[in-house]
């Protein structure tokens, strides 16, 4: 199907995957002996400018939550444990319950009658485990226990101001012997979620972060409801710089896996194309892990397309499974090192692009090749031809807002196209000749577009005429006179022949190119495919499946010279 779309700007159309390549070296990955088949992956789910003053659980499967933290080697070490099954974690600031609007059932710094405040009465003990302290812990109504850079320790209340904690600390007949405290910018509180009811504290400055792991008992497999999206797995809570929660699910390599390929694509589309998603995706989790690009962040992958995206399982499938089960520590390689470079997109429209050419970095196993799968399925991909218009005006408005300052735009073509028939230059033109090009991926992404597999028709084009100061105003000094003081008249030769512009500024005329049509021209745009076209088409992938191709050979062909196989 054809879609035709007149817009003044293009709004970006965003690739299934927009990708940052990692190494600089061709062929550079993970040597053999260092891939881990399925390692524990933190993957980061809100962080940054979208971390979270407070951040809810709720069991789905299996009942209540370990708590504690993970350590050095990714290995849960349990400081304590809840039987509830709906608990948030805050930061230790001032935090409160929405009861109304958009912030019901969360816990933000919008103030509320309910309050997690950050002042607490420390009791004097210490203890030797957690038992032992919520033991103590239970004779206080309030009281919680709290683990403080590896000490266990009772604290009552959560009091939002200083003056609260004193009037509490005297009604409660505890003047004497105990201290007002608060925790570092790093301490969290675990709460029952609705109240300002604190379950368990953590506090630690050595660097260790809060864990939680869903379920108290081993049976079985938990799965825990995060803000509408349900995960395998735990959960990690880091104050970065001391500020909100940035919260990271803690996920087998596997499982991670599994919510990309529901991401991705469709739990329903055939088992081999899910297979192959799964082996490219871990692929390139495997180099995002190994190149550290999040761990200021404290994660190792982002839930994004910047890496890839991932909402958990919640539309899992025996299907979906089966494609994990069956793929399960299946990575690609090249030339004995993981491909870590393993990309995808939508559709490439008939014809996948050498990395080279979209990026700038050559990798071997990512080159260019014509794609005859993806007509086969072409009528139920949406929008796989389309059309988008641009009018020299528009053109010309737009590459004035970009910073290109021109004198309007006359020309706008594709300058260069690879083997495979893709745009790597396109050029534009103004009316005094001047010309600015876009190369790579540019010409894709300066102008919205989806695709880099495209044409360009219409148009006014320019030829050779003369200017003032770069104003075309003659196109031909044939039959053009000048007329002197005394009213005499000359023909215009050229040579040395001055004129007065419209701004009243005396130029030599110059021969410049010169729009032989005007701001009304129209350039078509006429493509096909979305995304970056490097690597493996998931549609294509789709209609390899259709066609009885293994995952095995659909890599192969989208992967130039690559093993697929287990460590």
């Amino acid at each position: 199907m054809k879609a035709s779309r007149k817009k003044r700007f293009v709004q970006f159309a965003a690739a299934a995957l927009v990708c940052v390549l990692l190494a600089a070296v061709p062929g550079a990955g993970t040597q053999a002996a260092a891939v881990d088949a399925n390692p524990t992956v933190y993957v980061g789910l809100f962080y940054g400018s979208s971390a979270l003053p407070g951040a809810n659980l709720l069991n789905s499967v299996g009942s209540g939550y370990q708590l504690g933290y993970y350590d050095s080697s990714r290995v849960f070490q349990k400081l304590a444990q809840t039987e509830e099954t709906a608990i948030s974690v805050v930061k230790t600031q001032n935090v409160y319950y929405g009861t109304s609007g958009g912030w019901a059932g969360y816990y933000d710094t919008i103030t509320s009658e309910i309050v997690v405040g950050c002042y607490h009465i420390l009791l004097p003990d210490t203890y030797a485990d957690y038992e032992q302290a919520a033991a103590a812990a239970a004779q206080w109504s309030g009281g919680f226990v709290a683990w403080i850079d590896g000490v266990y320790q009772v604290r009552v209340g959560a009091y939002p101001d200083k003056a609260s904690a004193q009037a509490a600390q005297t009604a409660l007949g505890l003047a004497e012997g105990t201290e007002l405290v608060g925790t570092s910018s790093a301490g969290v509180s675990v709460v029952k979620t609705g109240t300002s009811q604190i379950l368990f504290q953590f506090d630690n400055t050595g660097g260790l972060c809060l864990g939680i792991q869903p379920g108290l008992d081993t049976g079985g497999k938990a799965a825990t409801i995060f803000r509408n999206n349900t995960y395998y797995g735990g959960f990690r809570y880091q104050r970065v710089g001391g500020g909100n929660l940035t919260v990271s699910n803690v996920v087998s390599m596997d499982d991670y896996i599994h919510g990309v390929i529901l991401s991705e694509m469709n739990a329903s589309w055939p088992l081999e194309a899910l297979k192959a998603q799964a082996v490219a995706a871990r692929s390139y989790a495997y180099g995002m892990i190994q190149a550290s690009k999040h761990q200021s962040q404290g994660f190792d992958i982002c839930n994004t397309v910047d890496c890839q995206a991932y909402k958990g399982i919640a539309s899992a499938t025996a299907n979906s499974q089966a494609a994990i089960d069956g793929t399960s520590g299946v990575y690609l390689w090249y030339n004995g090192s993981v491909a870590t470079q393993a990309l995808y997109s939508s559709h490439d429209g008939g014809a996948t692009e050498s990395a080279v050419n979209v990026w700038g970095t050559e990798y071997p196993y990512l080159t260019g090749k014509a794609d005859p799968y993806e007509a086969l399925v072409a009528d139920r991909i949406t929008d796989y031809n389309w059309t988008v218009t641009y009018t020299a005006q528009e053109l010309t408005d737009l590459l004035n807002s970009k910073g290109y300052v021109n004198s309007g735009i006359v020309d706008f073509k594709v300058t260069k196209t690879s083997p495979t028939g893709n745009a790597i230059e396109i050029t534009f033109t103004d009316s005094s000749g001047k010309s600015w090009s876009k190369i790579r991926d540019d010409c894709r992404t300066f102008l919205g577009l989806r695709s880099i597999h495209y044409t360009v028709s219409g148009g006014g084009g320019t030829s050779t005429g003369y200017a003032v100061n770069g104003s075309g105003v003659l196109s031909t000094l044939t039959g053009a006179y000048a007329i002197d003081g005394s009213g005499g008249t000359a023909a215009l030769t050229g040579g040395s022949v001055y004129a007065i512009g419209g701004d009243g500024t005396v130029g030599q005329l110059q021969p410049s190119a010169v729009s032989t049509g005007s701001s009304a021209a129209v350039f078509t745009i006429t493509g096909s495919g979305w995304g970056h076209n490097v690597g493996m088409s998931q549609w294509g992938a789709y209609a390899m499946a259709q066609q009885g191709y293994t995952y095995q050979e659909i890599l192969s062909f989208y992967y130039t010279g690559i093993e697929v196989r287990q460590p």
